[in-house]
């Protein structure tokens, strides 16, 4: 009988335990996981798509004060978001609260976002990289001013590079001994993965991402890359496989995005077979 007492006990305080962390849980768990869930019924929506944060620092100070409780909503389309919308997006590893200023009109729609501490320090983001949003928070006093106009923004590639692609290399051979090949399909158990970058100038602040291309999820990035004149073509080469530094692809269909100060500077989609 103690053996079952102590049980029931231990049984009742993990219950208690993942009933008091769910909201936590929730708060990480993805969007499209959510998404069947919702419609099911009033509580379950208001459970699952409220997303409540308190403001702990100056970073959207005066338009929202520190200290205050705001409920963004993680149950969004892309249609609801909007200039002046304010939404928790990823940047890198961590969740940072913006407005969005400008929408370019790429594919995909690339949403360029800024705080109020730094409102010209503007992030790019797709529709994926944002967790939550609200259009209930008047933004019109915002201290954001654009001299510019949407196109603007949109980065020239000839201007930065005479010519940027992805290409291969065999399996098992470096760069000194091998000639990349233009391509976009790409064997697992043949080739190694490169990317090849002619610049025109000294290109620094670059990133690179792949994203699955039916989940628009980001499988790996790098940050604050620098091109040097001194190395033309710049050849970049990784080998497939679940090593530490090894690019981890399953079979299927991805996108490689190279960005110039937060700007999709090449999109280009790939196969791996």
């Amino acid at each position: 009988m103690k053996f079952i007492s102590n049980l029931a006990k231990s049984l009742l305080f993990i219950f208690i335990f993942i009933l008091l962390t769910l909201p936590l849980w929730l708060r990480h768990l993805p969007n499209n996981l959510i998404s069947p869930l919702i419609g099911k019924s009033a509580l379950t929506d208001k459970f699952l798509c409220q997303y409540q944060i308190k403001i702990s620092g100056q970073s959207m100070n005066p338009l929202i004060t520190p200290g205050t409780d705001i409920i963004l909503n993680r149950c969004f389309n892309q249609t609801d978001l909007a200039i002046g919308t304010i939404a928790l997006f990823n940047q890198g590893q961590t969740p940072h609260l913006g407005i969005i200023r400008h929408i370019l009109p790429l594919e995909p729609i690339v949403y360029k976002i800024s705080d109020e501490k730094a409102p010209q320090l503007l992030h790019d983001c797709i529709y994926g990289d944002i967790i939550a949003i609200t259009n209930q928070i008047n933004t019109d006093n915002s201290i954001y001013r654009s001299e510019k106009d949407i196109q603007s923004f949109i980065i020239d590639s000839k201007e930065f590079v005479s010519d940027l692609y992805l290409a291969k290399i065999p399996k098992g051979t470096g760069i000194e001994m091998s000639t990349p090949q233009n391509t976009t399909t790409f064997s697992i158990a043949k080739d190694k993965f490169c990317y090849v970058v002619y610049p025109k100038q000294k290109l620094s602040n670059v990133d690179t991402q792949i994203i699955d291309s039916s989940t628009q999820q980001i499988i790996t990035q790098s940050n604050s890359l620098v091109f040097d004149l001194n190395l033309i073509p710049n050849i970049n080469c990784d080998d497939f496989g679940d090593a530490k530094y090894d690019l981890n692809l399953k079979p299927g269909s991805y996108q490689w995005r190279f960005y110039l100060n937060h700007q999709v500077l090449a999109d280009i989609r790939f196969d791996v077979i």
